[in-house]
């Protein structure tokens, strides 16, 4: 269902086409994770559902 949302994210990764925000490392550290863990993830990783938050349905 997400494969080729999936797939983007890791040709944006490979090719280093992405910008990873302010937000992002501010988060990242606060979890104790570095920019080879995500750039892991994405591409070892699937995804498993959908998630919306109950009150802004983001």
């Amino acid at each position: 269902m997400f494969g080729r949302i999936l797939n983007r994210m890791r040709e944006k990764v490979r090719t280093r086409q992405y910008i990873m925000t302010l937000h992002a490392e501010e988060e990242m550290n606060n979890d104790g994770l570095s920019i080879y863990d995500v750039e892991h993830v994405i591409l070892t990783g699937k995804i498993v559902e959908r998630q919306k938050d109950p009150i802004t349905a983001e």
